[in-house]
């Protein structure tokens, strides 16, 4: 080895920090030839120094590398390694990629100097690429996947030069998705991008129908348009991309102990063959700054973030658009000619090959729970695909969970009728202080993709992944996918204790069995033990830890309802199954399970459970009766109970309460307005809620009154429209189980109270 080589080595040794990415780790096997994506010095000294931290038994002739230049010095070599495989079967000769990436952003159109500071498509000199990885020795990424078999391209009749031509193929193939995958496509400039939407005849025909039927001129509705369109294009600049990667990893260091992550190695794998669409919930400001840094981190594309243009302040949305940001009205029914300027923009990109993030449900939820499905940008994704469905396209369905939220406070307030703050250039510089708080951990998971195939037919489309199922499919999958943090576990189980409170040796008794539940249902669970996250939780002043015992205060009982709200998807079967099985034990399993049955779409709606299609619903009940009677929880009336028992009896039963309210209510109505219906059962249901002992503003969530009435409409027991609603049938059946299942105390303060305001009948 010469000593240039030496110090090139050792230089390169110092300065890079990478990061290791893909499928695969290195093979340590000995029949192992490492392919590198091109034939660079640089590139191959960061491989033999990452072999050499890795283990030390290996050899210079196992790299080699994709040389476009000398294309038959490698296919001889592949050619060989067929042959040695050929002759001796016992062994196993794989073929490893492995690729290099220097600031793995993609190229925008840019002066020479800037475009030599990130990784891009086109090809360059040894000189470059030493400079580029100089500049970004900081980001740099190897990316590791697993290693190709020369076993499985053997095939009787094939020479060994067909196979090695093969397997070629298959390495370039692989490194060219790879490149996709994480750089994305080369941006064109801003510019040319607005002006491909503007030209378009679509765009063009809407603008000349509507000055006709305005009475404008086209020139000057074509400037409106224009305007708009600017107002929503993103300007997407690596450098800055850069830039705030660095700023959010700090941030999140100061603000988070822990981030968990699970599922995105089959993301990676998708990225290579499928446009990705993320869809995550929304729970917080942080959850896009969140999703993007670790899709970089990963050596994954950076999508283009749809926001709200409640964001596009000063200065702020300036920087949020170089990072990515398409920015978006709130609401454009009213507008068709932006509606139709803005699903251009977006099929665009689409087709262009960029990944496209945006939040499902619209708004951040305030409660914890997630809110239904909107289906506008969905349903112009999906024309989007249909329009050149040559590429498949995978909608990616996200879930985050946080042990304390930065909004806590503001939820709680807007909740309480407060009115939500407008975002401005100093309420950012004033949040600048959460910087000097602890929030705990904040956990990701990656949900089972909804895969759209280029052979799904239009009919398919049409039915299957219709805007609206797909929507509740993907809010399902986020629910699946969900990891609990911790506070969802300690916040479930204090706000069901007596007072709020327990004492301390119970409380983590009562984790311990809570985390053995979730355990056995598959549930992934935050890292650590239970004595440790109370110590965390009270630290942040989450809950109040004396001597022996763990409570809360009003207000923290308040805003831990955020947190237990997360968790309530997964526990709410069980409490219900318990719940009915204690209280109508005299009415037989087979009535309870069809009285569970009849109730599930409500709560469905309420929580995003599992569609109940070929009897899922009653497969799932069946399921946690026989794992309650497995350990023992199963108990009726008079018996004792077990403690989680309890206390999932206790979470289940404020959820049925709020059905029974909305059904009381719209009985003594007969009928009402949907607004009148809301106000009424909202009033009604915090009234009550002091029953448990603290307030809950949350519980009287208008969202979820919606969900409810929509599937009343929809099962038949109400008919009409917002403007008047109408019973459609007697619930007075409904009405009577209902009155067994809750607290007597409960069902007399309710009638009670809408004695006192006149409407009891």
């Amino acid at each position: 080895m010469s000593i240039t080589t030496s110090l090139y080595r050792l230089l390169l040794k110092h300065l890079i920090r990478k990061r290791v990415a893909g499928s695969g780790q290195l093979s340590h096997q000995p029949d192992t030839v490492y392919v590198l994506e091109k034939p660079f010095t640089a590139d191959r000294l960061i491989l033999e120094n990452l072999l050499t931290t890795e283990h030390s038994h290996w050899q210079p002739e196992q790299i080699t590398a994709i040389d476009n230049q000398h294309p038959d010095t490698l296919r001889h070599q592949v050619e060989s390694l067929v042959a040695l495989q050929r002759n001796e079967p016992d062994r196993t000769v794989r073929l490893q990629p492995v690729m290099v990436l220097a600031g793995h952003l993609p190229n925008s159109a840019q002066p020479l100097f800037q475009s030599a500071l990130s990784e891009s498509w086109a090809n360059s000199g040894s000189l470059v690429r030493f400079t580029k990885l100089l500049l970004n020795c900081r980001s740099t990424l190897v990316r590791i996947d697993e290693p190709l078999r020369l076993s499985d391209l053997i095939q009787p009749g094939l020479s060994d030069s067909e196979i090695a031509r093969r397997a070629l193929w298959v390495l370039r193939t692989h490194f060219q998705r790879c490149r996709q995958a994480i750089l994305g496509p080369d941006l064109s400039h801003r510019r040319t991008l607005m002006q491909q939407v503007l030209a378009s005849p679509e765009v063009g025909q809407a603008i000349t129908q509507t000055a006709l039927k305005k009475g404008v001129s086209p020139l000057k509705l074509e400037q409106q348009v224009a305007d708009a369109l600017d107002s929503i294009v993103a300007d997407f600049n690596p450098g800055t991309a850069r830039v705030l990667n660095r700023l959010i990893q700090f941030m999140l260091n100061r603000l988070f102990s822990r981030i968990n992550l699970q599922g995105l190695d089959q993301i990676q794998q998708l990225a290579l063959t499928h446009n990705l669409v993320y869809l995550p919930c929304h729970r917080s400001h942080l959850d896009y700054i969140l999703l993007s840094w670790l899709l970089y981190r990963h050596g994954l594309m950076v999508p283009h973030v749809v926001a709200g243009d409640n964001l596009n302040i000063p200065v702020v949305g300036a920087i949020l658009r170089r990072g990515g940001a398409i920015f978006m009205r709130r609401s454009f029914r009213d507008d068709p000619l932006y509606a139709l300027v803005f699903r251009q923009y977006l099929t665009l990109m689409l087709h262009r090959g960029h990944s496209i993030e945006y939040f499902i449900e619209g708004g951040r939820s305030r409660s914890g729970r997630l809110l239904s499905a909107k289906t506008g940008l969905l349903k112009m994704t999906l024309d989007a695909w249909q329009q050149s469905p040559s590429r498949p396209m995978a909608f990616i369905p996200v879930s985050i969970s946080y042990d304390r939220m930065v909004e806590g406070r503001s939820y709680q307030r807007e909740l309480s009728g407060g009115s939500k703050v407008r975002e401005n250039l100093l309420g950012t510089l004033k949040s600048l202080r959460i910087l000097f708080q602890r929030y705990g951990e904040v956990s990701i998971g990656f949900g089972q993709p909804v895969r759209l195939e280029q052979e799904a037919s239009a009919a398919q489309i049409a039915g299957e992944h219709s805007a609206s199922l797909l929507g509740q499919q993907v809010m399902e999958r986020i629910n699946q996918a969900f990891m609990p943090s911790a506070m969802s576990l300690i916040a479930s189980l204090l706000l069901s204790a007596p007072q709020q409170q327990l004492r301390e040796i119970e409380l983590l008794e009562r984790l311990e069995a809570l985390k053995h539940w979730l355990s056995d249902e598959g549930i992934p669970l935050p890292p650590g033990n239970a004595q440790d996250w109370v110590i965390a939780a009270a630290e942040r002043q989450q809950i109040s830890r004396g001597q022996n015992a763990v409570a809360v205060s009003a207000e923290q009982a308040a805003e831990l309802t955020f947190y237990r709200n997360m968790l309530m998807h997964q526990l709410i079967l069980p409490g219900l199954v318990l719940l009915f099985y204690r209280r109508l034990a005299s009415s037989g399993v087979s009535t309870q399970t069809r009285l569970l049955r009849a109730l599930y779409p409500y709560i469905r709606a309420e929580l995003s459970l599992t569609s109940p299609e070929q009897d899922q619903d009653l497969h799932q009940i069946r399921h946690i009766r026989e794992r309650l009677s497995q350990q023992q929880l199963l108990a009726t009336e008079g018996q004792p109970l077990q403690p989680l028992a309890e206390h999932l009896i206790r979470l289940a039963e404020p959820v049925l309460l709020r059905q029974y309210l909305l059904v009381r209510v719209m009985t003594a109505l007969q009928q009402t307005t949907e607004l009148e219906l809301f106000d009424t059962t909202r009033a009604l249901a915090l009234h009550l809620h002091e029953e448990y002992g603290y307030a809950a503003p949350e519980y009287a969530d208008r969202r979820v009154f919606e969900g409810m009435t929509e599937q009343l409409l929809l099962q038949g027991v109400l008919s009409g429209n917002p403007q008047r609603l109408l019973l459609a049938r007697p619930l007075d059946q409904v009405l009577r189980v209902g009155e067994k299942l809750l607290p007597t105390s409960l069902i007399q303060r309710a009638e009670g109270w809408l004695k006192q305001q006149g409407i009891s009948a």
